[in-house]
């Protein structure tokens, strides 16, 4: 299988405005994960990937995306900042918020470190 660059659409997409500004770094080392993967070549200091490194690794860079979209949402002046209920907050069956992703994140982010799974956006 030879892997191709996807051709990406951020118009009318959720959270549009704040995905443009921080999705490129992580798509582009993506697509760099993605073609060392299926193309057979080798990953940075990886080398060439197992399935299961790669399915770390592409975890990884979506779940560092996770606690950047969070990060800079809160950054922004509050009336433009998207509310943490529509992207942030894991609600129980009754509607109590019970976890925060980006925390979840953080907290899966610090045990693929300690296994050696590393990666600079």
């Amino acid at each position: 299988m030879i892997w191709k660059k996807p051709e990406r659409n951020f118009d009318k997409i959720q959270f549009e405005q704040l995905r443009k500004e921080i999705d490129g770094p992580f798509n582009d080392l993506h697509d760099e994960l993605s073609d060392c993967y299926y193309n057979k070549k080798p990953f940075r200091s990886y080398g060439i990937l197992t399935k299961q490194q790669f399915d770390k690794l592409h975890g990884l860079i979506f779940l560092q995306r996770d606690v950047v979209f969070h990060q800079e949402n809160l950054k922004k002046p509050k009336k433009d900042q998207i509310s943490e209920q529509q992207y942030n907050e894991i609600s129980d069956e009754q509607g109590t918020v019970i976890a925060k992703k980006s925390e979840q994140a953080i907290a899966k982010i610090a045990e693929l470190k300690a296994e050696g799974i590393e990666l600079e956006v």
